[in-house]
């Protein structure tokens, strides 16, 4: 399938970007929120002539489609609640925090006097043809293509502030933005305001576009006309191949994941040990995973005007996305710092990169990496490294004995 659709709107903005990071405290939360003062009064078609002045913005800045919805409650909420009662959220207790249940709840906590919510988009997916068979490597590691370039949330909260500022500078009021890191049910607010339906793989699935986009919202106090979704919204109807591709089962329920099995989760949000069972299971990915959205047949497809490449970080070089494993497990804390500074795989920080690579090294059934693995082993890593080399090393070490074995018997039978 070809999109035939002109997307200007995915080329990426030129502009110098903010980098989150740097704003710590009061000082980041003044970065996501202004204050225009008091709400202009404006007639109803003033107001859809503001709407259609702001979706232009948007793809003026670079992003996909924007939606409206209003500040109402989630109804998915309650499925929400019992998703972190069952302990499927693993350890990200923040999820399960009072508060950020309590603003889930009730959005008037985030923003008082809060009436709109503008839900936003920006591709990231490379299409059909952006993913190549060297990611198959087992020598190398595969890096999910949201982390192909510059941290997203620097890139995409440049974007909404800039789209903030000029809603709020035509119509007054206040704004307040969120890349994932607000407590809001972002995919219900993209879902009800038609911006697309959620998989049975989770995702929030544009009908055109696919799944491969973030989401990012500004709260406002102005009081917009809303979209809302199509009466007969399409859907997944009887098709599991995300599920049935899942190494692990993460998708042992319809639209209903277990993240302590996800190898997103595996790789990026858990900071201890990778459950042993899991580790086989999780072949050379070593940040996130793409399996679920790669076989969706909502995302077999390439942009028109940009074929193989990312709408956001074009045609990156293979040592970023599949980088040889070898060379990551030597990396010192300095060189990690270097290579992925201002990147979304910088979060997760020096030694739970080089656990992730150890596993996938222990995967790769390479056992020329041995000595360097024994090497490291002894040079003193810390200890949740040094576990996951341990592991690596012993997995290379019976694979290459099932392969003498297997070698004899062949000679034997002569």
């Amino acid at each position: 399938m070809l999109v035939v659709t002109r997307l200007t709107f995915l080329k990426t903005s030129r502009n110098k970007l903010n980098f989150f990071s740097r704003f710590f405290g009061s000082r980041k939360k003044q970065r996501c929120f202004i204050d225009k003062g008091q709400e202009l009064y404006r007639s109803e078609e003033e107001k859809q002539t503001l709407v259609q002045q702001l979706k232009e913005k948007a793809r003026e800045l670079g992003m996909g489609p924007v939606t409206i919805t209003s500040a109402k409650p989630s109804q998915r909420l309650p499925k929400f609640l019992k998703w972190i009662e069952e302990g499927r959220h693993g350890e990200m207790h923040y999820l399960a925090r009072e508060d950020r249940l309590e603003r889930r709840r009730d959005l008037q906590k985030v923003l008082p006097g809060v009436q709109s919510i503008i839900v936003c988009s920006l591709f990231f997916w490379p299409g059909r043809r952006g993913f190549t068979a060297i990611r198959e490597d087992p020598t190398r590691g595969d890096i999910s293509c949201y982390a192909w370039g510059r941290d997203y949330h620097d890139i995409f909260c440049d974007k909404l502030q800039k789209l903030a500022e000029f809603a709020l500078d035509k119509a007054g009021g206040q704004g307040k933005w969120y890349v994932d890191t607000g407590a809001l049910m972002e995919r219900d607010l993209g879902e009800r305001s038609g911006l697309g339906f959620i998989g049975k793989n989770t995702m929030l699935i544009h009908p055109r576009l696919g799944s491969g986009f973030f989401l990012g919202e500004i709260l406002t106090t102005l009081s917009l006309p809303v979209d809302s979704a199509p009466k007969k919204m399409v859907g997944c109807g009887k098709c599991r191949r995300c599920q049935a591709s899942c190494p692990t089962g993460a998708l042992d329920e319809d639209y209903r994941m277990d993240a302590r099995k996800c190898i997103s989760y595996l790789t990026i949000e858990l900071k201890g040990s990778i459950p042993v069972e899991l580790r086989p299971l999780m072949r050379n990915k070593i940040y996130g995973c793409d399996i679920c959205q790669q076989v969706c047949p909502w995302n077999k497809f390439d942009w028109q005007e940009s074929i193989g490449k990312s709408p956001l970080f074009g045609s990156p070089d293979p040592e970023v996305t599949t980088p040889k494993l070898i060379e990551l497990i030597q990396m010192s804390e300095e060189d990690f710092r270097k290579r992925f500074e201002k990147t979304a795989i910088q979060r997760i920080g020096h030694s739970r990169l080089l656990r992730n690579v150890a596993v996938a090294l222990g995967n790769s059934g390479d056992v020329t990496v041995l000595p360097v693995l024994k090497k490291l082993l002894n040079s003193g890593q810390d200890s949740l490294v040094a576990e996951h080399l341990k592991w690596a090393i012993d997995q290379l070490e019976n694979s290459a004995q099932n392969d003498q074995n297997s070698s004899s018997l062949v000679t034997n039978s002569h």
